[in-house]
């Protein structure tokens, strides 16, 4: 399941309009500013629904349609005023108490939503590539419905209504109430920038901190002779830093978008398989990297459908259970430690391990007997065509959504980790690095090679003695630290390249950590903390295990990331 919105086919029947080259950055505005109003009105609506007295929540929603209607009409675009207008007109009697909320009226506030949705979809697609703009087919449908609504007593009022604002309206559209100048300051304070641009502004800046960074290194001999040399360096260093970090803030964005998208799909869902579902977000403020808010939004998608249709029970099965038959779905977002962590629970059901076990087994994906512990086992319902549900429904069930959510969380050096107990409900833990674009890393050597090491996954550094070092039958070299035996992993032999020296102790452990998980990095020396910019290597070394991109290293040479993870899956089943 994407987010994509499908394009209705157009016939050369329907009536067309052609957007000029004037209008045009016009229209580009008109696009984004209806899209933030639509989105507005969807969140009001859903907290509308909670809260059929919220005032506050109809006017919000009465606003959006308001001021679509208003700069669809400025840039005659008809379709969309003749929609926003209807769906005003019944909110407008709603207000003035014409009118009753009831489910079939926020139906239809949401289709209309819906709709403009696409339809500002087809307006950026026509604008984009110079085609006509067609008449929406499923327009009619829905403006019909929008003037049954009410009853032909209640339009003419609606009509006195329009002639004399409320207060509420006078309030935001009165100009004496809200002087010129206020709102040319507001205005001021902000502009509006392509994102392509931001995009170039920021890979530039990535280029910046390199070629500052080789100049630096090249410079080293001298600064150490010149304080004043070394000193101009070290402030253009720091500059350049501020500047970096500046650059990447302006690439961060609210992920309360997403979670709104979650609301919406949790609502729909939960009539659709009659289910009693109580919905609550948790640090929707939280800034992620906008390039990774598309990205998460698919494996959200899959665990809220799962939650909803397999995770949360009927309400009469939660009753019988002694649990409240209204279920609980939670999301919830934080910062830890340079990393996005998105929390996905519900109090339902929970995972069956047992039965996780015998359909892996079936599958021969385990074998009889095998030892896992309780994330092994719960990691199995990654595995493609792998499902536990006691029948495949239109909603999930088939298997194909969790490998599909652990493979774009991988894609993005992410992790997801599951707690579950059965019968009391399940937790998804999706982390996320928080930018995409650059990282503080631990530059290590290996013979001749130099690799990074992520910092937020070093747990300590060592020279190990000979009694610490040992080897497991069935499971490869250990290393002995703290009491605790880990994997020991020698990263030369990964790499195919030379070491220093094949004794260990002679050589630098690095202790990394993957949430609970851990091993050792055998490497032959440590050569500091440096921030370096991701590069990707290409589509052909993408999938490379260990492997997370590349970074330009002062002297200008590549260096290659490594994807801890991914190294510690590879210790693990080495």
């Amino acid at each position: 399941m994407t987010n994509e919105l499908s394009l209705p086919a157009r016939t050369s029947s329907e009536p067309e309009c052609r957007i000029g080259d004037d209008d045009l950055p016009f229209v580009n505005e008109f696009i984004a500013e209806a899209m933030g109003h639509v989105e507005a009105a969807e969140a009001s609506i859903l907290n509308l629904e909670k809260d059929p007295r919220d005032k506050e929540a109809i006017d919000a929603i009465f606003r959006s349609f308001h001021t679509i209607k208003g700069s669809a009409g400025f840039l005659h675009l008809e379709q969309f005023g003749e929609l926003a207008h209807s769906a005003e007109n019944m909110l407008n009697q709603i207000r003035h108490g014409a009118g009753q909320w009831a489910d079939s009226t926020i139906d239809l506030v949401l289709d209309s939503i819906d709709l403009l949705k696409t339809m500002i979809v087809e307006l950026e697609e026509s604008a984009r590539l110079d085609l006509p703009l067609a008449r929406q087919q499923k327009l009619p449908a829905l403006l019909e419905r929008l003037r049954d609504w009410a009853p032909e007593q209640t339009m003419a009022a609606s009509a006195r209504i329009e002639e004399v604002p409320s207060l509420s309206t006078q309030c935001a559209e009165s100009p004496q109430d809200q002087p010129i100048r206020n709102n040319t300051t507001a205005s001021d304070r902000t502009v509006k920038v392509s994102t392509d641009r931001l995009d170039a502004l920021i890979d530039m800046v990535g280029e910046l901190v390199i070629a500052q960074s080789m100049a630096s290194q090249d410079l080293t001999t001298e600064m150490a002779a010149d304080a004043k040399k070394a000193r101009n360096i070290a402030h253009l260093g720091k500059i350049v830093g501020e500047l970096q970090e500046l650059s990447m803030s302006m690439r961060m964005v609210p992920i309360h978008g997403v979670f709104q998208k979650m609301a919406r799909l949790v609502r729909d869902l939960a009539q659709k398989v009659e289910k009693e579902i109580e919905f609550s977000a948790i640090g929707g403020e939280t800034e992620i990297d906008r390039n990774l808010v598309e990205a998460l939004s698919d494996p959200l998608v899959h665990m809220v459908r799962n939650a909803v249709d397999h995770g949360l029970e009927i309400p009469d099965v939660r009753a019988r259970a002694g649990k409240p038959r209204c279920g609980r779905l939670e999301l919830k977002a934080y910062h830890c430690g340079g990393y996005i962590i998105v929390e996905v629970s519900d109090d339902g059901r929970g995972l069956n391990k047992q039965r996780i076990l015998e359909k892996a087994i079936l599958a021969d994906i385990v074998r009889d007997g095998q030892e896992l512990s309780d994330q092994d086992i719960f990691h199995l319902i990654f595995h493609p065509g792998l499902s536990t549900a006691e029948q495949v429904t239109d909603v999930s069930g088939r298997g194909v959504g969790m490998d599909v959510v652990r493979k774009n969380v991988e894609a993005l050096r992410g992790r997801i980790d599951i707690a579950s107990v059965e019968g009391h409900g399940s937790t998804f833990t999706v982390r996320l690095p928080l930018t995409l674009a650059v990282i503080d890393g631990l530059v290590v050597k290996v013979g001749a090679e130099r690799y990074i090491i992520p910092i937020t996954s070093i747990e300590q550094s060592l020279r190990p003695n000979a009694d610490q070092i040992s080897k497991v039958q069935g499971r490869g070299e250990m290393c002995m630290i703290r009491d605790r035996v880990l994997p020991l992993f020698r990263l030369h032999r990964l790499f195919d390249a030379a070491p220093k020296s094949d004794d260990p102790t002679q050589a630098i452990v690095v202790i990394v950590q993957d949430g609970d998980r851990r091993c050792c990095l055998l490497v032959d020396e440590l050569l500091g903390q440096q921030q370096v910019v991701i590069k990707s290597l290409g589509e052909s070394l993408r999938i490379v295990p260990g492997i997370s991109g590349g970074a330009i290293l002062g002297d200008g040479n590549v260096s290659l990331i490594l994807d801890v993870p991914g190294l510690i899956s590879l210790a693990k089943g080495a």
